[in-house]
């Protein structure tokens, strides 16, 4: 196991956010699907902060076979980075790239509301934890 990044993270709004430029074109959020995506923005529904904290996790093998697959696909970065927000815009995560996309995965413990998030990536990363979130 390569754990990169773990952390548990309180969502607002039950929303994790993967911003790929610096001016993302936000996904409209319908409330009724569990993942919006832009060109620029990938959004998953998470456990809401109001029912807890979610363990979040970065890593770069396949996790336990008894989590379901949230997300597959590629985000792509002219900037070669990907940042995990919350929507106050508080920065959990960069995720440095050594080309213009990230391949991964998302996998979760639940469908709808994951407690558990764990991101796969599967293309060389580097990860810098947001400063001060261990504080939190």
């Amino acid at each position: 196991m390569i754990e990169l990044f773990s952390q548990r993270v309180a969502f607002p709004n039950a929303l994790l956010l993967f911003q790929t430029e610096d001016a993302p074109e936000v996904p409209d959020i319908d409330g009724v699907a569990n993942k919006w995506q832009t060109s620029s923005m990938l959004a998953l529904a998470v456990l809401h902060d109001a029912e807890g904290e979610v363990d979040l996790q970065i890593r770069t093998d396949t996790p336990s076979p008894k989590l379901f697959l949230l997300f597959e696909g590629r985000l792509r970065s002219t900037r070669k980075q990907v940042q995990l927000i919350t929507v106050y815009l508080d920065t959990l995560a960069n995720i440095r790239t050594s080309g213009e996309h990230l391949d991964l995965r998302v996998w979760g413990d639940d469908p709808r509301q994951p407690e558990v998030v764990i991101i796969e990536c599967l293309t060389g990363v580097e990860v810098d934890p947001a400063p001060g979130l261990s504080d939190r």
